[in-house]
Parts: C-alpha cells; structure tokens; sequence
C-alpha cells in the first residue's frame, strides 16, 4: 500500500511537471508567432510606404528585395504573400492606380519572393544571396511586365503588339535596368536583417524517461531556443 501510495505522488508530480512544461511552451510558441507576424507586417508596410514615396523615380521601387527577405526568412507563402499584397495595396497610392497591369506586378513580385522562400529552405542564406536573388526576381518581374505590356498593346500597335515584342524591350530598357540596379541597392541595405531568420531548431524536443515499478514513464520536454 505504501509503494502503491509513492508511486502515485511520483505520477501526479511528472502530470504537473508536464502540465508546466507544455504551458511554458505554449507561452514561447505564441510569443515567437507573435514575433514573426510583427516582423512580417513591418515589411509589408515598408514595401508600402516605400513605393508609394518613390512613385515620383521612374522604376524604383522596394517590393521586390522585401518581398525576397520575407521569402528568406518565413518561406515560399509569406515571401509571396508579401509580393503580391505589396503591389495590390500600393497602387491604391501611387499614379495609374489599379489596372490589368496590377495582376502581372502582383505575379511577378510573388513569384520573385516564393522563389527565395524555396531557396532558405535549403540553405541559411546570407547578404550575397539576397542580392543574387533580387537580381533574379527583378529581371523575371521586368519579363512578365514588358512581355504582358507589349500584349496589351499599351503605346504600340494594339492587337499586333506581339510582333513587336523586341522594339517594347528595347524601349524598357532603361527603365528595367534602372529597377535592377536600385532593387540590388535595396537588398544590399537588407541584408543585415536576415539575422531575424527565425532558427530552424528553435523548439527542441528532449525525451526523458523515469522507470518505476508501475511501468516506464516518459516525459517529453519542449526547450525554447534563445537567440
């Protein structure tokens, strides 16, 4: 009766322990959530802010480099999340307003900040990386743009506008090279920030085992991981 009556108290105090455990876990998930979610609307408001008070510079424009540091530092949604919603949102403020053109914007930065999100994946990424790949997004941005305004005919010949894809590049040129050279300016800016990448082992999991003569009793600890 005795063994009996230790062996409940050592069972009632790992329940509690394990109660205490996965509260303080619970409480370090929601405020590590918390974290990212304040980190992620701080860049949407600065892809933003940022485009709407550099609508008067032809061609330079934020979203891109920002929508690739949240790809990096959240993955492939919030990178193209943010890439989209950016110009969505933004074009509500800036000349041209809303137009067909929205949807292709909205494509191209998505597409440039999903493509960083599938490269932090596999690799932790440092500055070099951000700027290679807001190289990359920017010209797949500037193609989609330039290919779908020569398709819609804006300026050119309308519904033959697609045999003059060449001469609407040529003419984009410079306004293309322009939001490349400013877009790898911003990444360079960026790159200190990807120290907010949150950590892949941030949550460890520690396995402990305690036997007793009821039986083995495994107890599973959630370990916050401190930057």
């Amino acid at each position: 009766m005795k063994k009996q009556k230790q062996i409940l108290i050592q069972e009632n105090k790992i329940t509690e322990n394990v109660k205490k455990i996965q509260g303080i876990w619970a409480n370090a998930k929601i405020k590590s959530e918390t974290r990212s979610l304040a980190i992620f609307l701080s860049l949407f408001s600065l892809a933003v802010a940022g485009r709407t008070a550099l609508q008067w510079v032809p061609s330079v424009e934020p979203i891109i480099p920002i929508a690739i540091l949240a790809g990096l530092l959240f993955g492939m949604k919030e990178g193209f999340s943010l890439g989209a919603g950016a110009y969505v949102v933004s074009n509500f403020f800036v000349w041209g307003l809303q137009g067909p053109w929205t949807i292709f914007q909205a494509l191209g930065a998505a597409l440039a900040g999903g493509m960083a999100g599938a490269y932090g994946k596999f690799r932790k990424p440092k500055t070099r990386d951000i700027i290679i790949l807001s190289l990359a997004g920017t010209v797949l941005f500037e193609i989609i743009m330039n290919f779908s305004g020569a398709t819609m005919g804006i300026g050119l010949l309308g519904p033959f506008s697609l045999f003059t894809l060449p001469i609407y590049f040529a003419m984009s040129a410079p306004f293309s090279i322009v939001h490349v050279l400013s877009n790898l300016v911003f990444a360079r800016a960026l790159g200190p920030l990807l120290k907010l990448r949150r950590q892949n082992n941030e949550f460890q999991v520690i396995s402990v085992s305690r036997n007793s003569p009821a039986g083995t009793t495994t107890l599973r600890v959630y370990k916050h991981r401190a930057d």
